[in-house]
């Protein structure tokens, strides 16, 4: 890779930003794929801002802040109807509920409300400042960033600076250990739910740092992201059904809901969560995530 490393970088972020921008319209109209891909847009362009630190521009405080924010906003719309999609799945599975119509009423409740949140976000003039702004930090960064001695990423003869890149995934990676190893030892199941929570954003971390320089290190990069996707993707299923079965404890208490019904839906959520945890059990055991140093750099 003959370009700058923050150039190569900076690009990659750019284009997450102009991503973003593009699907502001379509999150006006509440079109779920837009949020989805939106937010996998602001994942990769905080996770890369995140582990690179040392290495791009530095983003100031505020607009951190209001990137975190459209983040925090579009996740909470999109989280609300995956929960809702979810459920409805679960009863559609089961044909047999004794009062269907306060459950149907809470589902398309959650789906209301996760488009209206969606709209006010994909049209409100706050999105797009905190994009704009987001978009003139890393200019300003690239334009006080000139002059500097150039540090070149390439393939054969592996020098610092691939060296730098892999130190600081290596320091992502040992963040996620952290974490992994916390809740091995964790006693407590909120506890332990909160720091598989937490090691699933570790993982996004690191995969999408790796993916922004896969580019540089080659073909080994697929190394850490497959692992890393496969264990995000258990770990998003556990999470899932950690979310839903809170949720349906709350829902329990509302009128009009059968305990019955509720104590199924319950039962349904704690087999797949079930489910998952064995499945990340035997995942961390069988395909770990690699330490990045030792697979990128040989």
């Amino acid at each position: 890779m003959g370009s700058d490393s923050r150039d190569a970088l900076g690009t990659y972020l750019a284009f997450q930003l102009t991503e973003l921008e593009g699907y502001l319209p379509l999150i006006a109209a509440a079109d779920q794929e837009a949020i989805h891909g939106a937010r996998l847009a602001l994942r990769r362009l905080r996770s890369v801002l995140s582990c690179y630190k040392e290495i791009l521009p530095k983003v100031p405080g505020p607009v951190r802040e209001e990137v975190r924010w459209l983040a925090r906003s579009l996740g909470e719309a999109r989280d609300a109807y995956v929960l809702g999609k979810r459920i409805a799945l679960s009863l559609d599975a089961n044909g047999s509920w004794r009062a269907p119509g306060p459950l149907h009423a809470s589902v398309d409740a959650l789906m209301a409300a996760s488009g209206r949140s969606a709209a006010a976000l994909g049209a409100g003039k706050r999105s797009r400042r905190a994009v704009q702004a987001a978009r003139e930090a890393l200019l300003a960064g690239k334009r006080k960033g000139k002059g500097k001695a150039s540090h070149r990423l390439r393939q054969d003869g592996r020098n610092h600076t691939l060296d730098e890149l892999a130190q600081r995934l290596q320091t992502q990676w040992e963040t996620l250990q952290l974490s992994l190893a916390a809740e091995a030892t964790a006693t407590d199941e909120a506890e332990r739910n909160t720091l598989l929570h937490q090691a699933r954003k570790d993982i996004k971390c690191l995969r999408y740092a790796v993916e922004a320089a896969a580019e540089a290190f080659g073909p080994t990069a697929a190394g850490i992201i497959q692992p890393a996707i496969a264990m995000q993707r258990i770990l998003g299923e556990q999470h899932d059904s950690v979310v839903a079965g809170a949720w349906l404890e709350a829902l329990a208490a509302s009128p009009g809901v059968d305990s019955s019904d509720a104590a199924e839906l319950r039962a349904m959520e704690a087999r797949r969560l079930a489910g998952a945890e064995a499945q990340f059990r035997a995942a961390a055991v069988e395909f770990p995530v690699p330490a990045p140093r030792r697979v990128l750099l040989f």
